[in-house]
């Protein structure tokens, strides 16, 4: 009886091995990537065929996705069909192939930086585009998190010179904000050269400007305190301690600010914008301002909604939101979501809230540059307080 036991066993573990485990690959790829083009899954495990149909991603939304069974150790990369428009690193480099050990079903979130084809013709931008007084801390450290990210900082034009302080934006999403060498597909915000013309120009007081990297492939367990199913999750209140009681008070200790609430603000898009709303809404002793652009209120089933309903703000906020109508592949669950949540935050007492719509708009960095300058205007206008 032991040995047939035994015999059972051996056959389960084959059977597991030969049919491998289920992984769920989510993907973000280049803004630029063209939508009448697939990507596909290429490695170890199809002979490196760079356009297997069994392998091709489907798109929902601001991602794509895949799940395959899979098991041991992976070696790929992704194209969209052949090797000539094989997937590129941050500055457009030849990347080493990705590897992953599996040995149980999982879910991996992955970012593709650029394609090969767009990098030779030379479509995309991979030099430096800061603007003005940028400085950069390497590797700050999160207690939190127990990560290491960068983060980048504007400083206003008069910084040296003036002796002034200043009030400051706290923007997710870092290296996408004012740099196209390090921003998702080549595409920044331009916050850098948005804020120095409007402070030059006199219609923004002069303001510091801090973006906090992203973590990859936990940037989605970071900007939401609730865990959805299919995407992960739950990290979110420790990325929020940590800008609020490790990163701010650094900045404020080693550059002159206006460290008040009145003076400081959060912003972010997508699920930056549901982590901004949150945070501003959990520290809103810390936070007066909120920026929430093309925020995914419908991540975790949309648990952001119960939360804001259910919670008062205490104190005076200035919000302001905004959502194209032409947001990923449903335009409808962004859109709803942003109106929805438009009339919850109508309902709150010591809200004020600037909402704005914009035709055609989609999901992308260019949209958020193109509104950015409304955002800081009703923060940070001259007129506004």
């Amino acid at each position: 009886m032991r040995n047939s036991k035994f015999l059972v066993l051996i056959c389960i573990l084959t059977v597991t091995t030969l049919l491998g485990y289920s992984v769920t690959f989510i993907v973000e790829a280049p803004v630029y990537t063209p939508d009448d083009e697939s990507i596909y899954l290429a490695g170890n495990f199809n002979n490196w065929n760079p356009k297997d149909e069994k392998y091709v991603l489907a798109k929902e939304y601001d991602h794509y996705s895949i799940t395959v069974e899979l098991s041991g150790n992976i070696e790929f990369k992704f194209t969209r069909g052949s090797w000539e428009t094989v997937e590129k690193g941050q500055n457009g480099q030849e990347i080493a192939n990705r590897t992953l050990y599996v040995d149980k079903d999982m879910t991996v979130q992955l970012e593709i930086m650029h394609w090969r084809d767009f990098v030779e013709r030379r479509q995309v931008n991979l030099r430096n585009t800061y603007t003005g007084n940028i400085k950069l801390l390497k590797d700050f450290y999160s207690p939190q998190l127990e990560n290491y990210r960068d983060v980048v900082i504007y400083l206003p034009p008069d910084y040296e010179s003036s002796g002034e302080r200043y009030g400051v934006m706290y923007m997710h999403d870092g290296q996408n904000v004012f740099d196209a060498t390090t921003s998702f597909a080549g595409v920044e915000w331009g916050a850098d050269e948005t804020a120095q013309e409007l402070i030059n120009s006199g219609i923004i007081r002069p303001i510091i400007i801090v973006g906090i990297y992203n973590k990859g492939v936990d940037r989605l367990n970071e900007y939401s305190p609730w865990v959805d199913e299919s995407y992960g999750g739950g990290d979110g209140d420790l990325y929020a301690q940590f800008v609020v009681e490790t990163l701010k008070p650094y900045i404020d200790s080693n550059f002159r600010t206006l460290p008040d609430r009145e003076n400081t603000a959060i912003t972010g898009s997508s699920l930056g914008g549901l982590i901004s709303l949150y945070m501003g809404v959990k520290y809103n002793d810390v936070f007066s301002k909120i920026g929430v652009m093309s925020a995914a209120f419908w991540f975790a089933n949309g648990e952001i909604m119960n939360y804001v309903k259910n919670t008062n703000f205490e104190k005076q906020t200035k919000i302001y939101m905004d959502i194209g109508t032409a947001e990923g592949n449903d335009a409808t669950v962004y859109l709803e979501g942003s109106r929805t949540m438009r009339k919850i935050l109508l309902s709150k007492a010591n809200v004020e809230l600037s909402y704005v719509e914009e035709k055609g708009g989609t999901h992308s960095e260019s949209a958020w540059a193109r509104r950015l300058p409304q955002l800081l205007t009703y923060f940070f206008g001259k007129t506004s307080k």
